[in-house]
C-alpha cells in the first residue's frame, strides 16, 4: 500500500467535468487526485500561414503562480513550451487534421490548459481533459455549421508511472504519482495513448538509476490499464457534456 492507500496499479480519484468554462467552444475541469488544471478548446481567428490543407490543433499550457507552493512564477520557460508541445502532439494525433474544415477553409483549434492546483501529473491530466475539450469543441463547430463534415476522432489520454522505493526498501513501479511520489521516484514514465492501446509519446527517464527493458514493460502494462480507465472516464464526461 501506498502512502495515500492506494495499490500499485490504482489511479487517484480522477473525474472530468464538462462545459466547466460556459464561453469556450469546448472545456473541461480535470481532477486527478490534487491536481487539477481547466482545459478550453478554441477557435484561432486565422489557421497559421504555412497551413495549405487540412486544419490544424495546438496547445498551451500554463501553472497558475497559486497552484504550487511557495508560490510560482508566471512565465512561460522552457518547461511549459516542452510540455505544451506534447499536449498539441497527443491531441493531433487524437483528431483527423483533414477532416478540419470550414465553409471559409481550414479551421485551426487551440487547447489551453491551465492549472490551478498541481500535485504531480500535470501534462498527463491536461492531455486526458484537453481530449475532451477538443472532443466537445468539434461538436459545436459542427452544430454551428462551422465544419463541411466531422473529423475523424480516436480517444486519447496519458498517465504517470514510476518506479519508487517504498518505505520497506522495496522498489516498486506505481501508477499516476502525485508529487510525493514523483520527486522521488528513481525512473519517472509519462506515457500517452490511444483508448484503443496505441502508443501515441513515451516520454521515460531514469531520474536516480537506470531501468532494464523488463522494468519498461511492466510500466507499460500498468500505463496500459491506466489509459482504459481514463478512457471510460472521458466518454462519461463527453456523454454528459453534449
Amino acid at each position: 500500500m501506498r502512502s495515500d492507500g492506494r495499490r500499485p496499479d490504482e489511479l487517484r480519484p480522477f473525474s472530468i467535468e464538462p462545459g466547466f468554462i460556459g464561453s469556450a467552444l469546448g472545456s473541461a475541469l480535470v481532477t486527478a487526485g490534487g491536481t487539477r488544471v481547466i482545459c478550453t478548446a478554441s477557435q484561432e481567428a486565422r489557421p497559421p500561414a504555412w497551413l495549405k490543407e487540412g486544419g490544424w490543433v495546438t496547445a498551451e499550457y500554463a501553472m497558475l503562480p497559486g497552484s504550487v507552493r511557495p508560490r510560482g512564477r508566471r512565465e512561460s520557460g522552457g518547461r511549459e513550451k516542452e510540455i505544451q508541445r506534447l499536449i498539441g502532439r497527443s491531441l493531433r494525433a487524437a483528431i483527423e487534421l483533414a477532416g478540419l474544415i470550414g465553409p471559409a477553409g481550414p479551421v485551426s483549434l487551440v487547447v489551453d490548459c491551465d492549472v490551478i492546483e498541481a500535485d504531480g501529473g500535470t501534462r498527463t491530466a491536461a492531455i486526458t481533459g484537453g481530449y475532451v475539450a477538443l472532443f466537445l469543441a468539434v461538436q459545436a463547430l459542427l452544430r454551428q455549421g462551422s465544419l463541411l463534415q466531422a473529423p475523424t476522432l480516436r480517444p486519447v489520454a496519458a498517465v504517470s508511472v514510476g518506479i519508487v522505493e517504498g518505505a520497506d526498501g522495496v522498489a516498486r513501479a506505481l501508477l499516476d504519482l502525485p508529487y510525493a511520489e514523483d520527486s522521488r521516484a528513481a525512473v519517472d514514465l509519462n506515457v500517452v495513448m490511444l483508448a484503443s492501446g496505441g502508443l501515441i509519446e513515451v516520454q521515460g527517464t531514469g531520474e536516480r538509476s537506470s531501468f532494464s527493458r523488463a522494468q519498461l514493460d511492466v510500466m507499460l502494462d500498468l500505463a496500459e490499464r491506466g489509459v482504459a480507465s481514463l478512457a471510460e472516464v472521458q466518454r462519461a464526461a463527453i456523454g454528459a457534456g453534449r
